[in-house]
Order: structure tokens, then sequence, then C-alpha cells
């Protein structure tokens, strides 16, 4: 979902290629959306009426890969009481996305070139291959390319994968969207929670816009769920207060608040003579102020904002008589 002309690049791609049987390799961060474009390729391909399989490959134990990509037959081992067809033979005739290709080990990597280059499964425990009729397409969040530079990833399964690379972008890279899935998911978790459309006001909506998002889509999905489920006024997603510390990435420079370092915590004043000098007492009672101003009178917030202890802010509101006013 999105207007950007850089997410309908992605889009152009993603429909040119899905009636095509190739491997489509999704290279993107965390919650940007890889396995929706995969349903995607595979709701606009010929194979449509046919299985959609996920296979999280992080999520495989490395000794019961085998078994569950290529199926096992009967007294393969211990416990093997049947035949099992594995997600390969599973998918058969539609599509089988292989979700995080870069966590499978070195030495399972061969025998799934095999699959890809040969289109036949050998189950564990059988003498005889069987071909598949299998689409494949692979994502990951980390660049195969370095992997294959850093020898964790082998350089002839890359090229096998690597024939349509399509980079999914971050949501920071494509602002223009953030409206039109902010305003996607409010009416959404509307419905689901039954509650009233949570309403957000033009300077908010102005942070979110700014904030970068590292966890991407999925994180601007929980941010729009936790405004229903916590029942909480809303707040910039940037704020410590709202996010419980969340580390941002190394390339991730949150903006959200403008003048603000990326705590969220009010540091300074933009005042319109910069020449004005303030007393301390004076620069603290209005920092206490707009603290409890921007938090419509939330007193923990606040404090975490000031960095101070709750008891702390309380007494020094006291001092300043704001008990009555907040």
């Amino acid at each position: 979902m999105g207007t950007s002309y850089l997410f309908r690049q992605t889009l152009n791609v993603v429909d040119s290629v899905a009636e095509n049987d190739c491997i489509v390799l999704l290279e993107g961060e965390s919650g940007t959306g890889k396995e929706l474009l995969a349903r995607r390729i595979h709701r606009q391909s010929t194979r449509r009426g046919k299985p959609f399989i996920p296979l999280n490959c992080a999520g495989v134990s490395e000794t019961l890969f085998p078994s569950q990509l290529f199926g096992h037959v009967k007294g393969a081992f211990t416990g093997a009481a049947g035949e099992t067809l594995g997600v390969v033979r599973a998918a058969e005739g539609g599509t089988l996305l292989l979700d995080e290709i870069g966590e499978i080990p070195m030495g399972l990597q061969a025998s799934l070139l095999r699959l890809l280059q040969e289109h036949e499964v050998t189950p564990v425990g059988a003498s005889h291959p069987i071909i598949v009729d299998t689409r494949f397409v692979v994502s990951t969040n980390r660049s195969l390319q370095r992997m294959v530079h850093e020898g964790l990833f082998r350089a002839d399964l890359y090229h096998r994968v690597n024939i349509v690379r399509i980079e999914v972008p971050p949501l920071r890279t494509r602002p223009e969207d953030i409206d039109v899935l902010l305003d996607h998911y409010l009416d959404f978790f509307a419905r689901e929670y039954r509650r009233d459309r949570v309403v957000l006001g033009e300077g908010l909506r102005g942070q979110i816009r700014a904030y970068s998002w590292p966890g991407n889509v999925r994180e601007l999905r929980a941010y729009v769920e936790r405004l229903y489920a916590a029942d909480t006024v809303p707040m910039a997603p940037a704020l410590h207060a709202w996010n419980d510390g969340y580390l941002y990435g190394a390339a991730d420079t949150p903006t959200a608040m403008v003048g603000a370092p990326a705590t969220g915590r009010i540091t300074h004043f933009n005042d319109d003579d910069p020449t004005q000098v303030y007393t301390l007492a004076y620069v603290e009672e209005q920092a206490i102020r707009r603290a409890l101003s921007y938090t419509s009178g939330n007193r923990s917030i606040a404090a975490r904002l000031l960095d101070i202890h709750r008891s702390t802010l309380l007494r020094k509101m006291r001092h300043y008589r704001l008990d009555d006013e907040f």
C-alpha cells in the first residue's frame, strides 16, 4: 500500500515478473512487506490456484531441515512412522517462499542449490529423486552479496537466486506513503477494537512522518494498534516513554522531535529572542510545563521526558505550584 514513486516502481517490477516462473529475490529490512510482495507475485501468476507456502528458514533446525524441505519416507529414521511430503512437494504447482534464506547453514546450501537448479528432491531415506513443479521466491533482510564476500553464503547459490533481485524500500525512504498507511491502520484497528477512530493532529502527524521507522511498516502497524489497545494519549513514536527504549539501527537517525535528541527529552527552548537570558528556575519551570502539556498531564511520562524520577517531578510541581494546573 502506497502512492510514492519509489513504491510504485517496486510494484511495477513485481508485477512484471509475476507471470514468469523465474526465481525472485526480495531483499529488504525487516517489516518492509517482503512476504506480502511474494504473495502478490503468486496471486498474479498462472499458479494462483495452487498453494502458496512460506517457509521461515531461520526457524528450522539444521537436523530437521532436509526432512522439512524435501520430506522423508517411512522408516527413514527413528519416529518416521509414515511418509512426509515436505514443503517443496506440498507446494506442487504453486509457489514456495524461502523466507530469510540467508540463515540457511552453509552445509545445507548445496542441497538447496541442486533443488533450485534441477527442480527435483530426494526425500530422506529415498533412493530416487522426484521431479517437482514449484516456483521459488526467496527473501532476506541481509545483503546476500555481502554474505558471499564474508564467506557465509555460497557464491553459486547466490547467482542461482539472483535472477531478478527486487530491493524493497524501507519506510523512511518513502514518507509520502506514511499517511496512507496511517489512515488505513487507524480505520482497520477502529473496527478491530470496536472503538471510535483515533484522531491525530497535524503536528503529531508531522512527527510521525519525520520519524525514521526502523521497524518499517510492521512498526507503524504496531504503533497504531497501541493507540487502541493501550488507550493512551497519542505521542510521537520516537519517545522513550512510548517505544520503551527501542534501539535504532546504525543507519537510523530519528528526527521526530525537531530540536531534540532521539531520546525525545526536551533540552532547550525555541524562543524568539536568542539574546534573552533566563534564570535556571524559569527554564526549569518552563521545561516542566511543556513536558506536562505535551503529555496532557501524564506525570509518569513527563518525568521520563525530563529524565527525572517521578517523585522529583511531583516535588518540583509543588514548588512551582503546578499541581492544580496539570
